[in-house]
């Protein structure tokens, strides 16, 4: 028998792609659709179902476009991560699913530009992917050295921050995905990036902390920069571009005469083998060996660019488990300071002509206020003013642990607890305005609306709730077949758009609880307010 048989009966009506009827007045949603940016405003009344995009899969993030549009999540398919994007209709039309990356490596975090323009993603295998905005064609990617957990354009849309699971802020350009700034922000995994209309960042962690970031742009030091390195085999080892078109893993190796890159690296950085004509005696482990030498490359350690680079092309002189070796031609041109607790090191260029490039501009994040929480922090949100923020809290990390999926396959329901909980929380001060602790267990999310009034939280206890200021009950509760990951307000104030796991189901037509699925917000008496 079909999983759809026992959808709660709530849902069965709003099944994938069948029409909904709209809760707001006419009247009102013609002066929404004629406000460009406005957003709905008052008292909310509940949750009315909406579509549901996906009842099949684990679907780990969502976010609405600019003008509330078009949806995006990220959800785990049969053998790989996918990208879903839709057009809201009506009815709701799928644009395209397409596949990102293995299924091993958790794809945590989506997001439109302000412009609507570009989607963004990034995930645990460290990569950042760019795709049109409108029809999810890919416009880029970049690998980045630690695993990615949240991502955020900057309003104007020239920059992109990803946070990793070691708590690092890295600013990227648009499109090009080239690096510009990065910060170790937090001490744990970053949970969240939010940004302000007026380009302020709030960044939440698991460290219990959420920080206000003032960007601005700055002239960058060219000649020197930070990268993470690992000790594999006897040798700290780095990742650089080659040429701008590979990545390679290089071991740091002063005692080797030569820059060497393997073949396989150096066919993707576009040196063709076979028409190099100068060559360079370079030792390994059997005697020295003759290899070709590719003259005038660069390397690119995230901003330090290194031009004007003589490569050798020698598979046997490169130790198992990298790409190529940075030698005496590169150890002698940069200082090498090791930062072994954050597993960094600093390579600065010994003069200044070293370092090449003329001099460029780019995004910083200055640090501001520092918010420090008796719980863990899972997710932030930022009203349309940039006045407040929601909040996610628990009271143990949300990890997914087996004592976890023991005690829910046992059906151990969790306690209330003071912190597990979402909160509505002074944007300037970081004072709690209100907190919510009807959830049991870890609360993952917490969505604000866009007048700063209501909050849609979730979490591990599968329950939506929609709260509101002044009231101490939700407005609207929804269940889910098993943990709600996110939770966003359509910056319209329209919709809620939930991402969850559901039970999945291998047999028949496969369907199940709803994993994407978005519910009207029903208003007392809505009014249009403008950012």
């Amino acid at each position: 028998m079909s999983r759809r048989a026992w959808l709660p009966w709530g849902l069965l009506a709003f099944a994938v792609g069948c029409s909904h009827a709209p809760v707001l007045a006419p009247d009102v949603a013609a002066q929404l659709a004629a406000a460009p940016g406005g957003y709905l405003q008052g008292e909310v009344r509940g949750l009315e179902p909406g579509p549901v995009l996906n009842n099949k899969d684990f679907v780990w993030s969502l976010a609405f476009s600019p003008d509330s549009t078009r949806v995006a999540y990220t959800h785990l398919g049969a053998k790989a991560y996918l990208l879903a994007l839709w057009t809201l209709g009506p009815p709701p039309t799928l644009v395209t699913d397409t596949p990102i990356n293995r299924y091993e490596q958790d794809l945590e975090a989506v997001a439109f530009s302000a412009d609507g323009a570009r989607l963004a993603t990034a995930g645990r295998d460290g990569q950042v992917r760019l795709f049109d905005g409108t029809t999810g064609a890919p416009q880029g990617q970049m690998l980045l050295e630690e695993p990615l957990t949240a991502v955020a354009f900057h309003p104007e849309g020239r920059y992109l921050v990803v946070g990793s699971a070691q708590g690092l802020l890295t600013v990227l350009t648009v499109p090009q995905l080239t690096y510009v700034h990065e910060v170790r922000a937090h001490q744990d995994a970053v949970s969240a990036l939010a940004f302000a209309a007026d380009g302020t960042l709030y960044t939440g962690s698991w460290d219990r902390h959420v920080r206000v970031w003032s960007p601005r742009e700055e002239a960058l030091r060219p000649d020197q920069v930070r990268a993470r390195f690992e000790r594999r085999g006897g040798f700290a080892v780095v990742r650089a571009s080659v040429n701008g078109k590979a990545q390679a893993a290089f071991a740091l190796d002063g005692r080797l005469p030569a820059i060497v890159l393997d073949t396989r690296t150096a066919a993707e950085a576009g040196i063709d083998v076979a028409f190099l004509k100068d060559t360079l005696p370079v030792p390994t482990a059997l005697g020295n060996t003759v290899a070709p030498l590719a003259r005038g490359q660069s390397l690119r350690f995230k901003t330090l660019l290194v031009e004007g680079v003589d490569i050798a092309v020698c598979d046997a002189c490169v130790p198992t488990g990298t790409q190529g070796v940075l030698g005496a031609p590169f150890t002698g041109r940069f200082e090498l300071s090791f930062d072994e607790q954050h597993g960094e090191v600093l390579l600065a260029a010994k003069e200044a002509s070293q370092a090449e490039g003329a001099p460029v501009r780019g995004l910083v994040l200055a640090p501001g206020t520092d918010f420090t929480f008796e719980a863990h922090v899972n997710d932030v949100t930022v009203d349309a003013r940039g006045q407040r923020l929601g909040v996610a809290f628990s009271e143990a990390k949300a990890e997914r642990t087996r004592t976890v999926y023991e005690r829910e396959k046992k059906g151990i329901e969790e306690p209330q607890a003071p912190f597990n909980a979402g909160a509505l929380v002074d944007a300037a001060s970081g004072r709690i305005l209100q907190k919510w602790t009807g959830p049991r267990g870890v609360v993952s999310t917490a969505s604000i609306s866009p007048d700063g009034r209501s909050l849609a939280v979730g979490g591990w206890d599968k329950r939506l709730r929609l709260y509101t200021e002044g009231q101490a009950q939700p407005w609207g509760e929804r269940a889910f077949g098993w943990s709600v990951r996110r939770a966003r307000f359509s910056p319209d104030g329209r919709w809620v758009g939930v991402a969850a796991w559901t039970p999945q189901n291998p047999v028949g037509d496969q369907e199940s609880d709803p994993a994407a699925a978005l519910y009207e917000v029903r208003y007392a008496s809505p009014t249009v307010g403008r950012r």
